[in-house]
């Protein structure tokens, strides 16, 4: 099977049309058609389907793109361990997690691993979708849940709870709730719909210390990302329930009901099997490891 062929078809299939595979290979449009063609000649079977819309894989064309995205995987492996043969961590080193622990807890500390690792280049992506790590867009994720991929490595870094919070603004105008069935006196700020949460029960501050049969309260605001449920709290829009580190050195915050502690999550380091040894990979776990033993989740 002809490599040229092959990696026209890869990129073809990726992009999901030629127009747009033509601006990452740089071949004419003609030229990306007779390599397609000459590589279904070759292999006796249809690769795409042609229609009006653009073109689509076929069953042998999935199976084929799938095949060869584990030896680009494989070969982006290969090159990176290749480059890596120093005793100093050097390159690019992508990393993806989500915006809440990116902004909040990551950026902060970012810049004593750059001091550290002057000759590590990063690139950050915070996101609330989980970057697909098998096909290797990025080297690191750091995500609120443990991986279901045997091809990936897993680390449980931290575990993350949850309390209820106000600012003291709120609390000096609004009162301090002293029991649970108090909460539904107040403002309450949700998770709204979205990105799927880590926890099971997102919106437990509705329920708790209500009845089984009564109604869950009704929030007054929904917002669906943490950092801006942080910064609706922290302008006194209400209270709500939020992970201890993005509140722990915001001294302005206030924990309510500190007793009721409500559901946590796993967070794990996470990163392609083939990436195992590589120096920049150890150089960032352990660089991770050591922030998050002094910091109180």
């Amino acid at each position: 099977m002809d490599w040229d062929r092959l990696k026209t078809f890869y990129h073809v299939a990726t992009a999901g049309s030629i127009s747009r595979a033509m601006d990452t290979i740089h071949l004419s449009q003609s030229a990306i058609t007779r390599q397609i063609q000459s590589l279904e000649h070759s292999l006796k079977t249809k690769l795409f389907k042609r229609h009006t819309k653009g073109i689509t894989l076929t069953e042998q064309g999935t199976y084929l793109f799938e095949e060869t995205e584990k030896i680009f995987a494989d070969l982006n492996s290969i090159e990176k361990k290749i480059i890596e043969f120093k005793s100093i961590p050097s390159g690019n080193l992508s990393i993806n997690t989500t915006v809440g622990f990116g902004s909040m807890w990551l950026s902060p500390r970012i810049n004593e691993f750059i001091e550290e690792y002057p000759e590590i280049n990063l690139k950050l992506n915070y996101s609330e979708d989980e970057q697909d790590m098998l096909r290797q867009d990025y080297d690191i994720g750091i995500w609120m849940r443990r991986p279901k991929h045997l091809d990936l490595v897993s680390k449980h870094i931290a575990t993350i709870k949850y309390h209820i919070y106000g600012s003291a603004h709120y609390i000096n105008e609004m009162g301090m709730p002293i029991r649970r069935s108090e909460l539904s006196k107040h403002r309450l700020i949700t998770y709204g719909t979205g990105k799927p949460s880590p926890l099971s029960d997102t919106n437990w501050i509705l329920k708790t210390g209500l009845n089984k049969n009564s109604k869950p309260r009704k929030p007054h605001i929904t917002i669906n990302n943490l950092y801006g449920l942080l910064v609706a709290v922290e302008t006194g829009a209400g209270i709500a329930a939020l992970p201890d580190y993005m509140v722990q050195h915001k001294a302005h915050l206030v924990k309510v009901l500190p007793e009721i502690e409500g559901p946590s999550y796993e967070v794990h380091m996470v990163y392609h099997e083939n990436l195992k040894g590589s120096l920049k990979i150890i150089a960032f776990r352990d660089f991770l490891m050591s922030k998050i033993k002094q910091w109180r989740f």
